[in-house]
């Protein structure tokens, strides 16, 4: 067989395309790359991210694992209920309405007489009855008596109680507390728990004198017109009173101290005196609200009577 030139030239063309298939591209490329290689950072970050997608990749192909779910173990307990309020009654109860005449704090004299009224209402589940009473309980009585109820109240209805006292002689505050009993003798009153007292409060004024009274024992079925003498054992002044024909007792107000008393008929020239059982003038001591009874002018004589005790 004749080899021409031109067989050779490919043979040698196919010898070297198959060697240039075998060899890899890059060895080709890095001539066109030129000066602008990768650096050893890059190849760094490129093995991160493969590393990266290699991991979560696997990851999705691993067979997750069943979760856990935690609970935590709580000790059952029963529910606690509110407790529902109780309304209370009671068979004897009472609840202040108001004062129907004087009020807390009310101003009086010395020895004044006066009417305290409370209206109250039935506040419990029983009648009150004429056998139920409005007693005294503590305090200042100032000779308030009991009372009892007027006729029947029934649950609901108010009633008013009036009860007489009679102010104290000395000066100040006074406060005197009540209550109601019933049939049996159980004491009761306002409140929540029924046991309240309602209460009479006053005060009585610093009256700066006193009230004398006495009969005047003239010797004869009539007594003429009298003069009232009442002299001060500490000062010797003289508070006087005229006294009208035919008045055999006298009442006076005198300010606070110590006295004489004596009256004078100026047309019989007699004296009568307040005199002991030496007859002699007897003195007596007057005092702020307090009323002398008594002071009574029955010793008459011609003759001034001497100055006792």
């Amino acid at each position: 067989m004749k080899i021409t030139t031109n067989s050779i030239l490919i043979f040698f063309g196919i010898i070297a395309f198959t060697v240039m298939a075998c060899l890899p591209i890059s060895i080709f490329a890095m001539p066109l790359m030129g000066p602008h290689q990768p650096s050893q950072a890059d190849y760094a970050a490129t093995l991160q991210v493969i590393v990266a997608q290699t991991m979560a990749a696997e990851t999705q192909s691993a067979t997750s694992p069943t979760p856990t779910l935690f609970i935590p173990t709580v000790t059952p307990t029963s529910p606690t209920k509110t407790p529902v309020p109780t309304a209370i009654s009671y068979c004897d109860w009472v609840s202040f309405i108001k004062d129907v005449s004087i009020p807390d704090g009310t101003l009086l004299s010395p020895g004044e007489i006066f009417t305290k009224t409370w209206r109250l209402q039935n506040r419990g589940t029983c009648t009150w009855t004429p056998d139920y009473d409005v007693v005294f309980y503590g305090g200042a009585q100032m000779s308030g008596v009991t009372m009892q109820v007027p006729g029947y109240v029934a649950p609901g209805q108010t009633v008013d109680f009036a009860v007489t006292f009679t102010a104290p002689s000395a000066p100040g505050h006074y406060t005197g507390y009540w209550l109601l009993r019933n049939a049996s003798g159980a004491l009761f009153g306002t409140g929540v728990h029924a046991d309240e007292t309602f209460f009479v409060d006053i005060y009585v004024k610093d009256v700066p004198h006193g009230e004398v009274t006495g009969n005047i024992c003239y010797p004869s079925g009539s007594n003429p017109p009298v003069t009232l003498y009442f002299e001060s054992k500490d000062t010797n002044d003289v508070i006087q009173f005229a006294i009208p024909r035919n008045t055999p007792t006298y009442r006076v107000l005198l300010p606070n101290g110590t006295y004489y008393a004596h009256a004078w008929a100026s047309g019989y020239d007699l004296e009568g005196a307040y005199v002991d059982s030496s007859f002699l003038m007897k003195s007596f001591v007057v005092k702020s609200g307090q009323l002398n009874t008594d002071i009574d002018l029955c010793d008459w004589s011609p003759v001034s009577h001497a100055r006792g005790n």
